[in-house]
């Protein structure tokens, strides 16, 4: 039985979006996505998070705030 007596199935998952980190979280399942290093000549180096079924979610610089 789960909280206030609404019954909740043991198979069932249930995720959380946190704002923080939900760069890393596949918008279209709701899966974590897999960091991959990606840069460019003169762009530095940026962290692309990857969905294993939907591809590339978002991409992001580490150190976007140090310039």
């Amino acid at each position: 039985m789960g909280h206030d007596g609404v019954e909740i199935p043991e198979d069932l998952e249930i995720r959380v979006w946190d704002a923080d980190i939900g760069y890393r979280t596949c918008t279209v399942c709701g899966g974590d996505c897999e960091p991959e290093q990606s840069g460019a000549e003169g762009h530095g180096i940026r962290i692309m998070f990857a969905c294993p079924q939907h591809g590339v979610n978002s991409v992001v610089d580490p150190f976007e705030d140090k310039r």
